[in-house]
Parts: C-alpha cells; sequence; structure tokens
C-alpha cells in the first residue's frame, strides 16, 4: 500500500534510476487501488510492469509467457497465501520483494530478496527495487 503524497516523491531523482528502465517486475496484489498505485509508480520509473494480476494462478499464466526479472508480491491475497508462488518464482531465478502487513512475513528469508511493511511510499518501493537490480546485475 502506497502512503499519501507518495507519487510526488518519486520525482525525486533515485540514484539508480537509469538501471531500471525496461526491468520487467511482476506485481502480484489483490488490492486495486494499491495494484493501481504500485503500477503507476513503477512505470514512472521505467520499469515494465506485468500485470498487476490478484491471484497466483494469474501471476502463473503471465510469468508462462515472460519470466520477470523480479516480483513484487502481497503474501496474504484474498483467498490464498501466495507462498508457493514464492518458491516457484526463487527457483526460477526471480528476485521477490514481499508486501505485507505482518512484521515478519511467514517465508524463508533466503528466498526473498526483500521485504517492504505496508503501508510503504512509492519511494522506498524505487529505492528497494534500485537496490536488489545494482545488487543482482
Amino acid at each position: 500500500m502506497l502512503e499519501g503524497n507518495s507519487m510526488a516523491s518519486l520525482r525525486d531523482p533515485t540514484p539508480n534510476a537509469s538501471i531500471l528502465n525496461g526491468v520487467s517486475v511482476l506485481v502480484v496484489e489483490d488490492a486495486w487501488l494499491v495494484a493501481k498505485a504500485v503500477k503507476s509508480a513503477l512505470e514512472q520509473a521505467g520499469i515494465h510492469v506485468m500485470g498487476p494480476t490478484a491471484t497466483t494462478a494469474e501471476a502463473r499464466r503471465l510469468v508462462a509467457v515472460e519470466v520477470p526479472k523480479l516480483a513484487l508480491i502481497d503474501l496474504n491475497l484474498k483467498h490464498e497465501m501466495a507462498c508457493e508462488l514464492i518458491d516457484d518464482l526463487y527457483g526460477q531465478g526471480v528476485h521477490v520483494i514481499v508486501a505485507s502487513g505482518y512484521a515478519a512475513p511467514p517465508i524463508a528469508k533466503d528466498k526473498i530478496a526483500a521485504c517492504l511493511q505496508k503501508p510503504f511510499s512509492g519511494a522506498e518501493l524505487i529505492r528497494t527495487i534500485s537496490t536488489i537490480v545494482d545488487r543482482f546485475a
């Protein structure tokens, strides 16, 4: 979930913003307003957004067509937990960022690249993605 004035903060220059151009990120988020705000923030940073989708089944369909470099996944979706999807993406070499309301999400830390606790700002999301892309470039 993005906080209040987060879209304005995206206009602030990000040190590694150029490395984000064209990076593919799968977004799995079941809250429509959050998904829409996340997609907008990522696209403003030049990121290629896959989705957003609200279910693990739809996420798997998207990944079958194109494997993303990163995935931003809400761990607790409406009728399911995304733990198996995270495991599968990890096995395919996708760097996973978990977005969760949990302070300590119930997922193996070695399978995720980062965890963002909701609510988070657009700037925090972009910094996190930039750090991961830079680290694994």
